[in-house]
């Protein structure tokens, strides 16, 4: 990756962050939260199974049964 285009994704992303900044204090508390939640969530779900398929979750072990089944 050139230096050129790292320097453009690194100013892309400090604008996106300083409107986002600007524009907190108008958004209502209660439409940020949820706007909060579904993102993160989202992201959540995303890197779990992202994480599931590739093996890298965590392993679960089948529950000992006792000797009735």
């Amino acid at each position: 990756m050139s230096t050129g285009r790292h320097r453009l994704g690194l100013a892309a992303g400090n604008l996106l962050v300083g409107l986002g900044r600007m524009l907190r204090p108008l958004v209502p508390k209660q439409l940020a939260r949820a706007v909060d939640d579904r993102f993160f969530g989202a992201v959540f779900q995303v890197t779990r199974v992202t994480n599931d398929n590739y093996g890298n979750g965590t392993e679960e072990s089948p529950a000992q049964s006792d000797e009735n089944g």
